[in-house]
This record gives structure tokens, C-alpha cells and sequence, in this order.
């Protein structure tokens, strides 16, 4: 009796056991398969793009910035914190820098790097607050505030005219890799990546906005934008794209968004840095 009791319960355990194997196992692929990344042929070529582009808006955007950029005022306020002094160790950027900045000149062409101190990914606002705490004992500044954008502004500007030239060589190239893989990471309550928007359906229509390709994404940040009325970073673009596809966005400059800097960085090398940006 005892026997015939226990003989379905092990048959109904058996199930039970493969059953949560099966899920495990297919949980398991769909991992592996989100590690695999679908590269998407590009919609359009840079110079189609370009094309589209200047057929929809002409050349308005540029009509606006020759009659003055606004984010050329926050230059000449960064300009001003790069020669000023602060901090406990009595000094300013310019005092290890040189006056002008000229001791950067071209440095920002090479940003974002990989740094072993780190072990990961350096943007140049990240190496900004750590010249700031290490070689200055000033406070770090707060990411995306004012003073923030416009001396990162003022240091990239050093470069204006300069191409870009990133490296994913060595240690650089995992974090090019993650990068890479986020841009590509469905994700959200849309399901949607970068990729789809800027890669597999680059140059056509969004309601009324023309989708970029991401050809141009990172050789004029910080930027002066029409919808935000005010500069902003390459970062805080992120975060918007994430919240458009109902997605979180994640803190200034954590490794993520870090990671993903280097990835569309390296997409633009030999393309001159081009700031303040204007964009609509």
C-alpha cells in the first residue's frame, strides 16, 4: 500500500525535476543568445545620410549657429575655471596645464582611454574631476552641472579642428567590446536597442525627426541643443534615448555609459572635434 502511494509521487516529482531542467536549459540559451551579437547592415551609407539630411533641414542649423552658437558663452565661462584657482593645494588647471590650456592642446582626441588605475574606461569629464581632487585638492565637480560642462567644454575645445584618434587596442578592447554589446542590448518596455534606431533605420523618419546615424554621435559633445535650450553632454543624450524607449537611465558616468562612449568614439575617428555642438 505504502509502495503504491509513493510510486506516483516519485513520477509526478520525476516530472517536476525535468521540467525545471528544461526552463534552466532554455534560460541558458536565451542568455548565451543575447551574448551574441546581431550586428544590422547599416540603412544608409555616412554620405546618404548626410544627404537626407541636408534635404529635410537644409541649412538651418547652420544658419542658426553662424549667427551664434549659445553654448559659446559657456566656452568662455569654462575658459575662466580653467584659470582660476581652487582647492586646498592653491592651484588651477592652467598651473599644470599652461596658460590657454595649451599643455592640452590635442589631448582630448584621444578620450575616452583605457586607464589601469581605473580598469576600465576614462571619459575626459572623468579625468577632469580626478586632475581636480588628485593634483588641486578641489571638490569634484557635479556631473552635468554648469561649471561641469563648461570646462569640459573649454578642454575639448583645445582640440577643435583635430581628428579624432581612440584606441581599443590591449585592455582597451573588452570595454570596446561591453560597449559594443550594450549598444546592441534590447532592452526597456519597447524592447529596443541603439542599433535599431541608428543603424538599421538611419535616415528615415521618426514622427518628424530624421534618425542619425551614428557616424557623428560623439565629434561635437557638449552640445548646444534646441530642445533642451541649454548645453549638454554626450552622456545626458544617453540617458534620454533610454528614457524615449521607457528604458532607466543609468548615473553620469558609470561604467556602462562609459564603455558605450568608447564604442561610438572609436565609430567616429578621424572626424574633427567640432565644440559646442549645435543639434536640433
Amino acid at each position: 500500500m505504502k509502495s503504491s502511494v509513493m510510486r506516483p509521487l516519485l513520477v509526478v516529482l520525476t516530472i517536476i525535476g525535468l521540467t525545471s531542467l528544461l526552463i534552466v536549459s532554455v534560460s541558458a540559451g536565451t542568455d548565451n543568445n543575447v551574448k551574441q551579437i546581431k550586428e544590422y547592415t547599416p540603412s544608409v551609407s555616412p554620405e546618404e545620410y548626410e544627404r537626407r539630411y541636408k534635404e529635410f533641414y537644409g541649412d538651418a542649423t547652420e544658419q542658426m549657429a553662424e549667427e551664434g552658437n549659445p553654448g559659446e558663452l559657456m566656452l568662455d565661462d569654462g575658459e575662466e575655471l580653467f584659470h582660476t584657482v581652487d582647492g586646498s593645494k592653491g592651484k588651477s588647471c592652467a598651473s599644470c596645464h599652461g596658460e590657454k590650456g595649451k599643455g592640452l592642446v590635442g589631448a582630448a582626441t584621444t578620450f575616452p582611454k583605457y586607464d589601469p588605475e581605473l580598469k576600465g574606461i576614462k571619459t575626459l569629464a572623468l579625468q577632469i574631476n580626478i586632475c581636480r581632487e588628485k593634483n588641486m585638492g578641489a571638490k569634484p565637480l557635479k556631473y552635468e552641472s554648469y561649471d561641469q560642462l563648461a570646462l569640459e567644454l573649454y578642454v575639448k575645445s583645445l582640440s577643435n579642428g583635430m581628428p579624432i584618434n581612440v584606441s581599443i587596442d590591449g585592455p582597451a578592447r573588452p570595454f570596446y567590446e561591453k560597449g559594443k554589446a550594450f549598444y546592441y542590448k534590447r532592452q526597456g518596455q519597447f524592447n529596443f536597442n541603439c542599433a535599431i534606431c541608428h543603424v538599421k533605420y538611419a535616415g528615415y523618419m521618426a514622427r518628424a525627426n530624421l534618425i542619425s546615424n551614428n557616424r557623428h554621435h560623439a565629434d561635437h559633445w557638449p552640445s548646444y541643443r534646441l530642445k533642451w535650450g541649454e548645453v549638454g553632454s554626450l552622456q545626458r543624450r544617453f540617458r534620454g534615448c533610454m528614457k524615449n524607449t521607457r528604458t532607466k537611465p543609468l548615473p553620469y558616468q558609470s561604467e556602462e555609459y562609459r564603455n558605450l562612449e568608447l564604442y561610438l568614439t572609436y565609430i567616429s575617428n578621424g572626424l574633427p572635434i567640432q565644440v559646442p555642438g549645435f543639434r536640433m
